[in-house]
């Protein structure tokens, strides 16, 4: 599996999940050790220490009503959220794709990722290429370009915690 990252498509991911057009988010896992510097935790840029990604800062905490589950716009009652909506993570198994959770943009520029049910599991600080689990804020994954698709690539502790918040 290969992990590409380029300053364009950067810029490109952004606009993709800014954009009104949104689309299903590809849902794959990834091996931390493997990911570039560019994309680990071990750049500071990516890491849970820097204050940019962390749940303390008020704008990522899901205190802050922009990211809150009982914001409509991040509620599973919006149609745009559900199974049939324009903005679905959707994971592969056995060549077929299920419905896993949805995300949403914050106008905050903070992007937030569901359960299928609605619970809060992940953020994406502005900015950032980073995904951090909302219970505790640790790394758990990148937003970035797997096998030339734009995918939600969690490493093994961000798949199970998806996979557990059902």
């Amino acid at each position: 599996m290969r992990i590409l990252l380029f300053a364009s498509f950067a810029i490109a991911a952004v606009s993709f999940i800014c954009s009104a057009a949104m689309a299903d988010l590809r849902v794959t896992q990834v091996e931390g050790a493997t990911l570039p510097y560019d994309l680990s935790p071990s750049n500071y840029k990516n890491s849970p220490s820097n204050y940019e990604n962390s749940i303390s800062n008020y704008v990522n905490s899901s205190s802050n009503y922009e990211n809150s589950e009982s914001n409509y716009a991040n509620s599973s009652a919006n149609y745009q959220n559900s199974q049939n909506g324009r903005r679905r993570l959707v994971l592969k198994k056995g060549g077929s794709d299920y419905f896993v959770g949805y995300y949403a943009m914050a106008k905050n520029g903070t992007t937030n990722y569901f359960s299928e049910r609605g619970k809060r599991i992940f953020f994406n600080p502005k900015g950032g290429d980073a995904v951090f689990c909302e219970t505790d804020g640790e790394f758990c994954g990148v937003l970035a370009l797997v096998n030339n698709e734009l995918s939600l690539a969690l490493t093994q502790r961000g798949l199970k915690v998806l996979l557990l918040s059902e």
